[in-house]
């Protein structure tokens, strides 16, 4: 996971195991909004975060779960990477479930 300054306001990111979508940890569950997403301002919140992110890393819960740096003043993440993520897929994906691996 990403090292922030303690400063930074950080919100936790991760994949649905299951379906692989982008989700933000709320404090006590994962949403697909990042709207509902518990952010995290000093090192201690960031580290409850962080630890939240492993926890459900080993329950198989997500995959790939990161702390976020986020603007502390429009809420939009600083990275381009995160700020495409938000936007969506940048391909078109299947929704015909039965023509998906899982189907």
């Amino acid at each position: 996971m990403a090292k922030l300054k303690p400063t930074s306001t950080a919100v936790l990111t991760a994949n649905d195991l299951v379906t692989g979508a982008i989700v933000y940890w709320t404090g006590s569950d994962w949403a697909h909004s990042i709207a509902f997403a518990k952010r995290a301002t000093g090192s201690e919140a960031q580290g409850t975060l962080e630890a939240a992110g492993k926890a459900e890393e080993a329950s198989n819960v997500v995959v790939g779960a990161y702390l976020m740096a986020l603007d502390p003043v429009s809420g939009t993440p600083l990275e381009l990477r995160e700020r495409q993520r938000l936007v969506g897929p940048s391909i078109k994906l299947p929704t015909d479930t039965q023509d998906s691996a899982r189907g």
